[in-house]
Parts: structure tokens; sequence; C-alpha cells
């Protein structure tokens, strides 16, 4: 065999094995992610040459792609676990870093490929039909005016909430900044079977300024919803689909036992970061959702209003990443919307520390889907929950109607 003949077979073997992993990540990607692509071109496309000599999943999904729908940076990349926090497997894992231990974490991110513009598809380059997440920036200075409100009248609501809700003080969720939850979980008083994240003593206090905050809830609650649609409609119908099985309610609704909407959030709470909030490597492994949804933005200090301005001072090590990928979202730059979907209870992930400047923050914001919040709301609409002894040996009475709502 000639030198010319094993070249041509070397690189035809070539093409063909990148060709089988092209069709097995974006077969994944629309059965598991978003189809938005595969419907949009399945009508255009000849079904008896489809039917011959393609998946039509795949091919769909690559003439979209073609006809410049979508620009898609896929990126490969193999498992390998890596600890930017040594200290936390010794005695005192729970404990903030110390500067020179950051200061480690920060030469370790240098070998990192962080992200930070266009539309990104991480996958395992093991099992390469394993989709890791999917990542899209959305640049200021191209945003839309609606899509500009909306991210205003979400960031602005949380800012407005927070005054009402308690911050997260574990040191193993947050190392710095705050963390704050609104919506539903499960109640952690006796006999209150489900309620809302709430500080009952600001509550009692502005009573009214309470309950006009919480009537703003169902214009966000749709807002990150059709978010999360537009990035990964699969994966948002899947998580709706977890909530009408389980009866869960979503953020944006009053009471449990509504049915949820088009736009719902696929989640019963939103939990959201800031003041230069950075926390510890995890995965999120009480979550009963198999992604999460997050969103990402810079906001004015003051009133968490978005900047009016493009071009803010940049944040030098802000970035959320998954280490054992070694690779992540550049935060930096200060300049776009980014939104995230990512498998958050098998993937570790986590913010890294970066300094807080005196006029812009930067927020972070997700959705997820609680074990322990879907199996309480299932047992209550199954009425499964009086059956257990706890209920039967005090003689209870169950409640009814909006009684299963206590609010916390």
């Amino acid at each position: 065999m000639t030198a010319v003949c094993k070249a041509y077979l070397a690189e035809r073997k070539r093409k063909n094995r990148s060709k089988k992993h092209a069709e097995e990540r974006t077969s994944e990607f629309s059965l598991t992610i978003d189809d938005t692509y595969r419907r949009r071109t399945t009508n255009e496309t000849s079904s008896a040459y489809v039917a011959q000599y393609e998946d039509p999943k795949i091919q769909s999904f690559k003439q979209s792609i073609a006809k410049g729908q979508e620009k898609i940076t896929w990126s490969s990349k193999r498992y390998i676990k890596v600890e930017l926090f040594p200290h936390t497997l010794g005695l005192n894992p729970d404990r903030p870093p110390t500067d020179a231990e950051i200061k480690e974490c920060q030469d370790l991110i240098k070998n990192f490929k962080l992200f930070d513009y266009g539309k990104v598809v991480i996958h395992d380059k093991k099992e390469k039909s394993k989709i890791i997440a999917v990542i899209e920036f959305i640049p200021f200075n191209t945003m839309n005016s609606s899509d500009l409100a909306n991210i205003n009248y979400v960031t602005q609501f949380l800012h407005s909430a927070k005054r009402f809700v308690n911050a997260v003080g574990s040191e193993s969720r947050a190392w710095g900044g705050k963390m704050f939850a609104i919506g539903w979980r499960k109640a952690m008083v006796g006999f209150q079977l489900i309620g809302l994240y709430r500080n009952k003593a600001a509550v009692d206090r502005s009573p009214e300024d309470y309950n006009s905050v919480m009537k703003k809830s169902k214009r966000a609650s749709s807002f990150l919803g059709q978010c999360f649609r537009r990035l990964a409609n699969v994966a948002f119908a899947d998580n709706q689909d977890v909530m009408n099985q389980n009866s869960v309610p979503s953020i944006g609704q009053p009471d449990f036992g509504m049915p949820l909407g088009k736009d719902d959030c696929s989640a019963p709470n939103l939990t959201f970061t800031s003041d230069g909030f950075f926390n510890p490597p995890h995965c999120d492994t009480d979550d009963l959702s198999e992604f999460a949804f997050g969103l990402f933005t810079p906001v004015n200090k003051a009133d968490w209003s978005v900047p009016n301005t493009h071009r803010l001072p940049e944040s030098p090590g802000r970035a959320f990443v998954f280490p054992d990928y070694r690779c992540g979202i550049d935060l930096s730059k200060n300049n776009a919307v980014v939104k995230v979907i990512w498998r958050a209870k098998e993937v570790r992930h986590c913010t890294l520390f970066s300094a807080s400047t005196a006029l812009y923050d930067h927020i972070g914001m997700s959705l997820q889907i609680n074990k322990k919040t879907a199996k309480t709301a299932h047992d209550i609409n199954s009425g499964a929950i009086f059956e257990r002894p706890v209920w039967c040996s005090k003689r209870y009475r169950p409640p009814q109607g909006r009684d299963v709502m206590t609010c916390l």
C-alpha cells in the first residue's frame, strides 16, 4: 500500500470518527437539552432523504447550524478530579480559604478554559453524548429593549424581596458574600407542612410592602421560565413534568395546589447571590432535577438595576467553574447576561472569589427542584403525609386547602 493510500485511509477514518462523535453529541443535545432546531427544520428536510441517509434529529440540527440559525462552540472535556481548595479534604472542610489558598486556586484557574462569548456546549470527552453544560452569553449591546427591561424587572424584584428573607448562613454553602432564597420549601417546624422562605419578623413589620413585592413574583417567574425554555426547551419541559407529577408549586404561585402556567419557572424556589459571593466546589445532591438553570448579570450596587452603560470595569477573577472538567464561565468582563444549564447534582461547580467594586455588584440566580420539597408536595397532594406515624400519634386534624401553606 502506497504512502498516499495510507494517508487517505487514515484521513477518512479520522473524518468518520469525527462525524460519529458529532452525531452522538448533536443527537443527545436534541434529545435531552433543546430540540428547537430539529423541530424548526424538519418540515424543510426531504423525508425520503433523511430516512435513507441519516437520523432526522441529527440532519435537521446540522442543517439549522449550516443556515446560520445557531452557532455553537462544542467543547470536549475529560473528567479529572481537581481540588481547587485542598483544605476541604482535611479536618475543617467548611472553613473559608485563606488569602494564600485563594491565590493557589487562582493559579490553578489560569490553566482552565473559561468561556466569555457566544453559545457553548460542554460535553464529556469519554461519554461523548453526555452534556455537562450549555452556556449562552447575551451582550448588553445586542440585547433588545424588551429583554433588557425584563432582566431589570427581575433583578430589582430580587433586590426588593431580599429584605423579607434571611440570608443563608452556612459556611458549607457560602464562604463569602450573601445567598438568599425565595419560593417554596419543606417546613422545618413540627406540624407545618410546606411554606415560603421568608423572614417572619420583617414581614410582620411591613406586611403591605411584602404583599406588594410578592405580587411581582409572577412576572419574574414567567420571564425566568422563558429564559430557561429558550435555552433548553427539553430540559425545561422535563423539569415541569417533575413538578406536575409531584404537585410542586412554582415560585410565582402564592398558594399551594395551583396549576403551572406555560412559562412558570421549572422550580419551587429561586436562590440568588450577591456581595462578592463565592463558595466551595460541590454537587447539589439533594436536587431531583437533572439540570439546573442559572443566570448571571452585573447590576448597580445601590438598587440592583441593570447598568445603563456597556463599559463597566472588569472584575478580575470572577468566574463560575466546573473544576473537574477544568472549564467554566468567565464573568469578569461584566458586559453580558449569561444563561446556563448544567448537571448540578452530578458535576461539581462553584463561584470563585473576586474583589467587589464600590459601584457595581454581580448577582447570580439558580432554579432547582429539591427532593424534600418535591416529596412533601407529593405527599400532601396524595394525603400520604397524614398517614405518617408522627401525625397519627398526635390526633392532629389534617389541614385543608390553603391551610397546608404555612409561611416561615
